[in-house]
């Protein structure tokens, strides 16, 4: 699979846990997947804002996920991440 477009929806701070959650989209051609994602993130890291930390850390969160999925998990197929996909609070280095 490879991810060309990736966003997130309904950002919100967990009452119970304190993590931050949010509905993360990974787009892929004309295939699409919705992740539910939650992360409780470092508040510090260097050079970044409060919400490029939180924004990073629940795009990754929902790609770990997809990585357990079966036929991932094996290795059967792979993922990659287009160059433009990322969210912009959420750019890689």
């Amino acid at each position: 699979m490879k991810i060309e477009r990736i966003s997130l929806e309904n950002l919100a701070v967990s009452p119970h846990s304190g993590a931050h959650v949010a509905t993360v989209y990974l787009q892929a051609g004309t295939a699409s997947l919705n992740l539910r994602a939650s992360a409780l993130p470092k508040t510090e890291a260097a050079g970044l804002k409060q919400q490029e930390i939180v924004t990073r850390a629940l795009v990754q969160d929902a790609l770990r996920q997809v990585r357990r999925m079966p036929e991932y998990r094996d290795g059967t197929k792979t993922i990659t991440i287009a160059d433009t996909a990322w969210p912009m609070l959420a750019e890689q280095a």
